[in-house]
């Protein structure tokens, strides 16, 4: 079919328009029971009765993953499992999806929430092959790979049925297998999202190799790759046919950088030749469930959904253009077996990894546009004639790593603390909310604050004896600007200051007054002659200095020698515009703090070339951060409470450097040991100044040693002196404390699948 034409014909421009039909090879034997089929018309399942019922996946996937502990440990225990399988059905979800074998408690749970229920929850059942093992061989034909990959199934399927033991598969998910879940199993999803240089080379290496013809698959026109995915999956349906006498739909993963559609705008960086699709096997009359293509398909990646423009311009059933449906168009039509959208979705979190042109960005949505923008990616799913969708995914990940902050935090202690910065770890519709010593809700709360460390008081409070400013002022004593009081507080997910003022006022009139907080993050580092014309000096050198300049103009700024975005694709990539002085100490240079959106790319089809692209995710929002308050905003970084004087502030670890603040571990000098380097800490400074800001934003001249015109630490002539009662220091942990709750993505998604 020609793709092109296919979309300027079928391109939908009213609700109820049909997407071309499909066909696919079907048995017609019947010689094995089953329970569980797929058609061209959808997954069915077959009641008490004997009738085939249709089953529209409403799906979420469930990771083996919490805090404090990588998938690898099935640390997930019963009550958890019991727990989030009751929340998932009453989100009105029909399917669950696991990528591997989960510990017996899973499955324990599972028989027991399905007992009785009149629609059970159905699970898709994965097997996937680890990302190390396909990395070392290099080739889908090497006997570790397969190896891995055929115990794998075969566990997988021998747990399900409840007969598995832990001498069978050498402590994946460590225990015994019990309970017998098999008649909830809508099907098997092989594999992972491939990664295209293992596919082209195992085709290279293999070209000779043939078709494959076995008991229930064989092939036509395969590629090797895809004669290796038809003998595991008739691998998989022999042995369950065999030893439970049984077969259910099979299929495997898949994404769009392997599919097999032809992407005229696929930049350079991500051309090649893996085509991988199940259009190539065929099921033999002895296969009844049928074969379904998975897909993982996000809005935003890869770069072809932002340039393509018959994606782009696709119109979908609601009347809005989304590439995303353009794309599902395309997929639905040009595959011969019906599609699942295994996984779809976007992040909560406060940074942010790619923009999508459309505004389904990887990141800094609040948790109801996340739930908001999930549920029209699902509508797109539905209206595109697929199977349904897995939503990605139950419950945030903190192990999880994304391409631009990976290497800024410590591999191997990622799962102790969470990362606002770093989007993969904020997919989920349940939170784990981190916990200190005392809960920051950046709500306003005073109590709240009653544990945290309190480092400046009135009675401490001392702007010195160059005190002339205070009176020196047009307008007299301004409560806004006489800062009262300073605490700190950590958790494992930011560090939370509260600055406490004589009076704010009504409503804080921030042309009257800037406040400054200082942070010494790193020892023996930082700048001491500060910015804004303040004609301020620190004792200590700063790393980071937060400027309140009200809900438009407040940001987290940082000195030019520890900006780590600069070294990073400054110094060592050259993608942008080089600073001179930027790997020179006390230049009194402070930089916006920025993260990477993208690479340079080029795109011959459109002759473009789309330049390297950042954006500043120092910037501060304001806002109300406590889950219950009506104006809940999950992204806000600073609540203002005029009734009771304060501002408090919620810093993400790395926005400051912070490389594992479970250990106090932090960035070191990497201009001269490299991205890596590390140092730990004992405190960190902390003191703030308040100014009256001119035109420019600038401090206004007081015509004195400094413009502050007020301040927590002494101020000797222009000097402002930490001293050591400024230091904070927090307790390091090994066991994050948090909270579980469900986003208000969850109630959206709710609300979603009911509507069905």
């Amino acid at each position: 079919m020609d793709r092109r034409r296919y979309l300027r014909t079928m391109g939908t421009t009213a609700a109820g328009s049909v997407v071309a039909g499909r066909s696919f090879r079907q048995s017609s034997s019947d010689a094995v029971a089953t329970t569980k089929r797929v058609t061209s018309d959808g997954f069915e399942s077959k009641a008490d009765d004997g009738r085939w019922e249709d089953r529209l996946v409403r799906g979420v996937n469930l990771g083996m993953a919490k805090p404090a502990h990588f998938p690898g440990d099935a640390a997930i225990t019963r009550a958890e499992y019991d727990r989030w399988l009751a929340q998932i059905s009453a989100m009105n979800a029909n399917v669950v999806r696991t990528y591997t074998l989960h510990p017996p408690a899973f499955y324990d749970a599972l028989a027991e929430h399905n007992a009785d229920r009149e629609r059970p929850l159905l699970l898709l059942q994965g097997n996937w092959i680890a990302e190390t093992v396909m990395a070392e061989a290099d080739d889908m034909f090497d006997p570790a790979v397969i190896s891995a990959n055929d115990t794998g199934i075969e566990n997988a399927i021998d747990a399900v049925h409840g007969t598995l033991s832990p001498s069978d598969h050498g402590g994946v998910a460590d225990g015994r297998y019990r309970s017998d879940v098999s008649p909830y199993v809508l099907g098997y999803v092989l594999g992972t999202e491939w990664e295209p240089a293992v596919v082209e080379r195992t085709d290279e290496r293999h070209a000779d190799i043939g078709e494959y013809d076995g008991r229930y698959l064989t092939t036509n026109a395969a590629t090797p790759f895809e004669h290796w995915l038809a003998a595991r999956l008739d691998d998989a349906a022999t042995y369950e046919r065999d030893r439970y006498d049984t077969l259910r739909p099979l299929s495997v993963t898949n994404w769009p950088p392997t599919d097999h559609i032809d992407q005229p705008t696929d930049p350079e960086a991500f051309q090649n030749d893996a085509d991988v699709t199940l259009d190539h096997l065929l099921p033999t009359d002895e296969f009844t469930p049928g074969l379904f293509a998975t897909y993982h398909v996000y809005p935003y990646f890869p770069p072809f959904m932002n340039h393509e423009p018959d994606y782009l311009e696709y119109t979908a059933e609601n009347g809005v253009e989304s590439s995303f449906r353009g794309y599902l168009a395309d997929l639905v039509a040009e595959s011969d077996y019906p599609v699942l959208v295994g996984e779809f979705g976007v992040p909560s979190s406060r940074g942010l990894s790619q923009r999508q042109v459309q505004g389904f960005h990887q990141g800094h949505h609040t948790e109801r546009e996340q739930g908001e923008r999930n549920a029209e990616l699902y509508e797109h799913i539905v209206n595109s004639g697929a199977l349904g969708g897995v939503v990605f995914t139950w419950q945030d990940e903190w192990f999880k790593r994304v391409w631009n902050t990976a290497e800024y935090t410590e591999p191997d202690r990622r799962p102790f603390w969470m990362d606002r910065q770093t989007s993969e770890q904020a997919y989920g519709l349940l939170s784990f909310d981190p916990r200190g010593e005392t809960d920051i809700t950046l709500s306003g709360d005073l109590s709240e604050w009653e544990h945290a460390s309190e480092l400046y008081t009135t009675a401490e409070s001392d702007f010195g004896p160059e005190s002339e400013p205070l009176v020196a002022l047009e307008d007299g004593h301004d409560g806004a600007r006489t800062l009262t009081g300073l605490s700190a507080a950590a958790d494992p997910g930011s560090l939370s200051l509260k600055l406490s003022y004589d009076d704010l006022g009504s409503v804080v009139d921030w042309e009257r007054t800037n406040t400054l907080v200082f942070l010494d993050i790193t020892p023996e580092r930082g700048i001491t002659s500060m910015p804004f014309e303040t004609g301020l000096h620190t004792s200590e050198g700063v790393d980071f200095l937060v400027n309140l300049a009200g809900p438009d103009d407040s940001r987290v700024l940082v000195d030019s020698y520890s900006d780590r975005f600069y070294y990073h694709y400054g110094e060592l990539l050259g993608e942008i515009s080089a600073i001179e002085y930027a790997g020179d100490r006390d230049r009194s240079e402070f930089h916006a703090i920025e993260l990477a959106l993208g690479r340079e790319m080029e795109i011959p089809s459109l002759d473009e070339t789309i330049e390297f692209e950042s954006y500043e995710t120092g910037r501060l929002r304001f806002g109300v951060g406590d889950p219950d308050h009506e104006a809940y905003d999950s992204l806000a970084d600073v609540c203002v409470t005029p009734e009771e004087n304060t501002i408090e502030i919620r810093l993400p670890w790395l926005l400051l450097n912070v490389r594992d603040p479970s250990q106090r571990i932090v960035a070191g000098d990497f201009w001269t040991d490299g991205l890596s380097a590390e140092t730990r800490l004992d405190s960190i400074g902390v003191s703030a100044a308040t100014f009256l800001p001119n035109s420019r934003g600038e401090a206004t001249d007081l015509e004195s040693p400094t413009n502050i015109t007020d301040s927590l630490s002494p101020i000797t002539g222009d000097e402002l002196v930490f001293g050591s009662d400024s230091r904070f220091a927090w307790e390091t942990w090994n066991e994050p404390a948090y909270d579980e709750r469900l986003k208000q993505s969850y109630d959206v998604m709710q609300e979603t699948f009911g509507d069905l």
